[in-house]
């Protein structure tokens, strides 16, 4: 029997969606039926043109640099409503943007598949490129967690912004951490 490959950290997600197609299933689904609303996509048709760059991202089609970039430039700063607000499009928008909702909707995936399974558990790897002192390092990282109970703080905070101080995964927008099944022991 094959076993499943799952991602440790943020930097194993592209290497993992290419080598499972039912992750990448699941992150489509989500990535078509929910939003993920932030200020840069705000306006227009700039929800819409995020779509096909994770999208491509998702199976493959664009690396990581190549999704940033073209965020870059199909939501350019000079076509959003918000335009002249630095807060909204401080340096590296379009790297948070596109690392925040490949995290989001890979840690959905996952939790999701595990829940499907059956599983009500689930591991938060430790990520050796995460500072020891982010809140998701000291609160989650090592330890196993109730998978229903992540999933539901994830969509309250990036799907329904409802502000939480609870810790989650991603809990920032430069968060290495993911969502993976309990270590087999």
């Amino acid at each position: 029997m094959a076993v499943a490959v799952w991602a440790q950290q943020f930097r194993d997600i592209p290497d993992t969606l290419a080598i499972r197609p039912d992750l990448r299933t699941r992150m489509q689904a989500l990535l078509a039926t929910h939003e993920l609303p932030v200020l840069v996509t705000e306006g227009g048709e700039r929800r819409a043109d995020r779509r096909p760059i994770l999208a491509a991202l998702f199976d493959g089609d664009l690396t990581l640099d190549q999704a940033i970039a073209e965020t870059e430039r199909r939501l350019s700063r000079e076509t959003s409503p918000h335009r002249a607000n630095n807060r909204v499009f401080a340096t590296g928008w379009a790297r948070r943007l596109i690392h925040t909702h490949t995290a989001v909707f890979y840690c959905w995936a996952v939790l999701e598949h595990l829940l499907a399974a059956g599983e009500s558990r689930c591991f938060v790897p430790h990520s050796p490129t995460e500072s020891a002192t982010s809140a998701c390092s000291r609160l989650l990282a090592g330890r196993d967690h109730d998978a229903t109970g992540l999933r539901d703080r994830l969509i309250e905070v990036y799907v329904a912004k409802q502000p939480s101080r609870a810790p989650l995964i991603p809990n920032h927008p430069h968060c290495t951490h993911v969502i993976a099944p309990l270590p087999q022991r």
